[in-house]
């Protein structure tokens, strides 16, 4: 598998450290690139050993996911060389910002897998398209068919960041916090019926109707970030509050880590990497 899982105690939640493995990286990078050209079909056939269907690339697609794959700019770059001290300021910022939008997209990409790979038999929303895009990162569903009822809901958040305990207790307990009360419910329901209908087996409002919502409902949080983040030997302080945050059985309630030795230069490397494939595949 590109990706490898290992296990890790805690009474947080259901908690892994992910690795890249290098003998399948070059299949990871197949993968990525699929999900970021819309070919979601041959991303599955690629993690399922089976040959890629040839398909061409429609209108600037690929040209617009090299663009979302680069950062920082080249045009920012040249001013923070050769601009005036209000250039280089707003051009420092630009970048910065660049820089955290795709490293954020890539790793949406990345945990997409990573939820493929564990949840096999899950049905899950596509990543998303646009760069710092609002609303829940990703969406499973696990059915019963044979019942034609709904088992279970995992509302994702994914995290790149090179210091994420701040954004986690900033930002992810919180929004689990206003799932949980219940103020985003009508956000939930408009995706999982957008999904349902999708499964040709299930009638979406009759899977709704029978859903007991908070007994259904789980979290999964996947995190991106250095290796000067680990302590003691793990990452496990990251996902303190966990428990507190989302309540709920600890199988409810599920974490990765995929550590890089550099975060952002990890992420870079890994982006140029899957630009190359883009443009190979689409042969731009």
């Amino acid at each position: 598998m590109p990706i490898t899982f290992n296990q890790a105690l805690t009474a947080e939640c259901e908690f892994s450290e992910w690795t890249i493995s290098n003998k399948s990286r070059a299949k990871l990078i197949e993968v990525i690139a699929y999900l970021y050209l819309r070919q979601e079909e041959n991303a599955q056939r690629v993690i399922d050993a089976l040959e890629p269907r040839r398909r061409v690339s429609k209108g600037r697609v690929a040209e617009n996911v090299v663009r979302k794959l680069t950062a920082p700019r080249a045009e920012d770059v040249e001013l923070l060389q050769s601009g005036t001290e209000a250039q280089k300021e707003a051009a420092r910022k630009r970048i910065n910002t660049s820089i955290i939008h795709r490293d954020g997209l890539l790793f949406q990409h990345i945990s997409w897998i990573a939820a493929r790979l564990e949840l096999s038999d899950g049905y899950m929303t596509s990543p998303h398209v646009r760069q710092a895009d609002k609303g829940f990162d990703g969406f499973i569903i696990e059915l019963d068919e044979r019942v034609c009822e709904i088992k279970r809901i995992v509302l994702c958040e994914d995290k790149a960041s090179k210091t994420p305990r701040n954004l986690i207790t900033s930002s992810v307990w919180p929004e689990i916090r206003t799932i949980r009360s219940g103020d985003r419910d009508d956000e939930i329901l408009a995706d999982l019926v957008t999904l349902l209908r999708s499964v040709p087996s299930i009638d979406a409002e009759e899977a709704v109707d029978k859903i007991f919502w908070e007994g259904a409902r789980e979290f999964r949080v996947a995190v991106a970030t250095g290796e000067d983040q680990r302590r003691a030997g793990n990452f496990l302080h990251i996902i303190a509050g966990f428990k507190t945050a989302a309540g709920g059985k600890l199988e409810a309630r599920t974490a990765g880590v995929l550590a890089f030795e550099d975060v952002r230069t990890g992420l870079d490397l890994l982006a140029g990497e899957v630009a190359a494939k883009v443009e190979e595949i689409a042969n731009v």
